[in-house]
């Protein structure tokens, strides 16, 4: 695993496509950690809504998530 300065170098010596390709890469891989805390969390109320518990969802993403759930549970 790379230092914080070692990967500050190596990211100085990329190139502008290749800055622009890294950034694309890190986008994609937040929006799907961000995909996979959201599915985590709607499976988290959907099991709490079947054991009777109140439900809490703190974002619309959960809220979204949590009645896709709902749906794909029910097919």
């Amino acid at each position: 695993m790379l230092t914080f300065a070692e990967l500050t170098e190596k990211v100085d010596e990329l190139s502008k496509e290749e800055l622009e390709e890294l950034k694309r890469i890190i986008e994609l891989r937040w929006i799907e950690l961000r995909r996979q805390e959201i599915v985590e969390a709607a499976e988290q109320a959907r099991k709490e809504h079947n054991e009777g518990k109140t439900v809490v969802l703190s974002s619309p993403e959960e809220i979204k998530g949590y009645f896709m759930k709902m749906i794909n549970d029910e097919d």
